[in-house]
């Protein structure tokens, strides 16, 4: 491999180990700023190609230049020999068997659009590799580190989630955004952390390629003999900019960090916003609260005439001196309700009135609806005994939530969701109101819930497992007649079953016992009823007869 070419990662990587001292060193650094580069080598192919076939090669083909040529190879292709820019023919005549797709423009920036949303997961500045040859992204986790246990932790848990959706990538995180750039794509790893302070260090040993340089500006450090970073450095910066001009020059002290770089995040700015600019600094929260009910009118406003509806509300609060103090209210249903809005963001207000720091005076507000939901066709929710019970106003419901989750916090309060699974324990869980979806309730997987067992046939009361009991049968295919729960005996007077539930058979990241389960609703002699059941087909799935409680009727 020659010195200029940049390193690329196998298609496992494996994640470089480093000694605790230098975790150490890492964690305890002093606070300032860090930029992660994310480099995909292969990332036209890989997210074109489906995994399974990804050992194979695979080419994407354009036309160029009057003739079709490929824009990108997989790991497999490369292997083989084959490269970006040539020619279609040749690279039929060396591996006559590949899988050829032609190149759709758009896709390749689609989904590293995607990628870079989901990215926020790890910081909210998340901006694109602007280098017309590499698709990458760029982010600054400046004091975000320590959140996920430290930088180390945090590449991880990246290059982890990466690895596992099988692509491949290769990242590094310095204090700018050139070093981290040049030890992402010429680095000898594929996971590289430059100690703060010594970003300049660490790029000093790389090609000047790594630079970001030009074709031309790369071609003449070959001709003069500059093979590293380090030599480019030692000319005086009069005569490199005599030589190569300004630019190359810009390149070399952004990545020493002699000069500065914006990172331009990739996320569209909100477009239903409001500014208010203020003469005269303000201390007092409740004129800030009466302000602020006047902004959400006028957001309530724009939001109706697009037909949209807020979903979450941004509130920055800027003082005198700068320093900013803002604050999020996520709603369970989109409103676009003026005064809806102003006694979520009141509540808010309200809650942070101990902490706050109006410092001398807030000179500028801003109120934006960062997600928007459009809501010109409403649609009210299909829930389970729809017919027995009549649910009370879209609107109404999830101003309720709003409101309690405002005073209470948005993960004390949850709600019921229905999954799609007749596994009873499975059937229903619980999430926070603002994350659990508000009408047409499916599960994670998509899958519709249909075929829902009569209430009558289900306690009220189940346990959140299922309990083992002791059990005595007359056979053990058939139904109690005494068992024991919780140290108490119950003589069983009525039985009515069994009631049969299959386990099931797709895959589920739940995890569920694989057997048969016979249920049975008894009632002792005291008129108490429960909920019990079988485990495992007797004779045929299991030979040791297991019973458990699992709920209790009223």
């Amino acid at each position: 491999m020659s010195q200029s070419t940049p390193h690329v990662p196998p298609q496992a990587p494996v994640l470089p180990t480093l000694d605790t001292a230098l975790d150490t060193a890492l964690d305890d650094a002093p606070a300032g700023r860090r930029i992660v580069a994310i480099w995909f080598p292969y990332w036209l192919s890989e997210i074109v190609m489906p995994a399974e076939k990804r050992d194979a090669p695979f080419v994407l083909a354009e036309h160029q230049r009057g003739t079709q040529r490929l824009a990108a190879v997989n790991i497999a292709a490369e292997a083989c020999g084959l490269h970006p820019d040539m020619a279609l023919a040749d690279a039929r005549a060396l591996v006559p068997d590949m899988h050829i797709e032609m190149l759709d423009p758009a896709r390749g920036p689609a989904a590293l659009d995607k990628c870079a949303r989901w990215l926020r997961r790890y910081t909210p500045w998340v901006g694109a590799d602007t280098h017309p040859d590499s698709h990458g992204l760029l982010l600054d986790i400046s004091g975000c580190a320590h959140l996920f246990g430290g930088e180390r932790q945090m590449l991880d848990d990246m290059q982890a989630r990466f690895h596992r959706r099988r692509i491949t990538c290769c990242i590094a995180v310095a204090d700018t955004i050139g070093s981290a750039w040049a030890l992402a794509h010429y680095g000898p790893d594929s996971l590289i952390i430059a100690p703060s302070g010594h970003g300049a260090d660490a790029v000093m040993d790389l090609p000047p390629d790594a630079l970001r340089l030009p074709e031309d500006a790369r071609d003449l450090c070959r001709r003069l003999g500059l093979d590293s970073v380090a030599a480019l450095a030692a000319f005086p910066r009069a005569s490199l900019t005599r030589r190569f001009g300004p630019y190359p020059v810009m390149r070399l002290e952004q990545a020493l960090g002699q000069a500065g770089e914006m990172l331009n995040p990739c996320v569209p700015a909100p477009e239903f916003i409001v500014r208010e600019n203020l003469a005269q600094g303000v201390t007092q929260l409740d004129v800030i609260a009466a302000l602020t009910q006047n902004m959400c009118a006028t957001l309530a406003t724009k939001l109706f005439a697009a037909g949209q509806g807020a979903t979450r509300l941004d509130l920055v609060l800027t003082r005198a001196d700068n320093e900013m103090q803002a604050l999020s209210v996520r709603l369970a249903a989109p409103s676009a309700e003026a005064g809806h809005l102003a006694r979520l963001l009141a509540t808010r207000l309200e809650r942070m009135s101990r902490g706050f720091d109006a410092g001398c005076g807030v000179e500028n507000l801003c109120l934006a609806a960062s997600v928007t939901t459009d809501v010109s066709t409403p649609q009210e929710p299909l829930t389970l005994g729809h017919r027995a019970f009549k649910s009370p106003p879209m609107a109404a419901l999830a101003g309720l939530f709003d409101r309690l989750a405002g005073r209470l916090g948005p993960q004390v309060v949850v709600r019921p969701v229905v999954h799609a699974s007749h596994i009873p324990e499975h059937a229903v869980g619980y999430r926070p109101v603002h994350a659990a979806p508000l009408s047409g309730e499916a599960d994670d997987t998509g899958l519709s819930v249909g075929g829902a067992p009569s209430p009558q046939t289900r306690p009220l009361f189940m346990l959140c497992a299922p309990e083992p009991i002791e059990v005595i049968a007359e056979i053990p295919e058939g139904a109690p007649y005494r068992f024991r729960w919780r140290r108490v005996l119950h003589e069983v007077a009525r039985a009515q079953g069994p009631e049969r539930i299959s386990p099931e058979w797709w895959p589920s990241s739940r995890q569920h016992n694989s057997l048969t389960r016979d249920y049975f609703r008894v009632e002792d002699r005291n008129g108490c009823r429960f909920w019990i059941y079988r485990d495992g087909l007797y004779g045929r799935e299991t030979g040791r007869v297991r019973w458990f409680m699992h709920g209790v009727f009223p």
